[in-house]
């Protein structure tokens, strides 16, 4: 698989989980105003299961967002005479100035 098609699968994952975590609130939400606010704290345990699998779900995209500018900068870089770790340590340094 190439970078570009691996980011593009994780945006449809986050896309996918961000339109879930909404219905999940959705529910909730209606469950709360029909039932009261008392039941919001620690109540409905398939919410809380569906929010944690949505959260873990989640955790692909992010290691993706992490992972592929240095998977790029190393493909760019591998012909170059500058070598790839002064391309790597240089997009460390923008990543950590910006």
């Amino acid at each position: 698989m190439g970078a570009r098609l691996v980011w593009a699968m994780s945006n449809f994952i986050l896309f996918a989980c961000m339109a879930v975590t909404a219905i999940i609130s959705l529910v909730s939400v209606n469950k709360y105003i029909t039932e009261g606010i008392q039941h919001a704290i620690g109540e409905n345990r398939a919410i809380k299961i569906a929010s944690l699998v949505i959260f873990a779900l989640l955790g692909f995209p992010l290691s993706i967002t992490y992972s592929v500018p240095f998977s790029i900068t190393a493909d760019l870089t591998a012909d170059t005479g500058g070598g790839q770790g002064l391309a790597i340590g240089v997009l460390n340094l923008a990543i950590v100035i910006l």
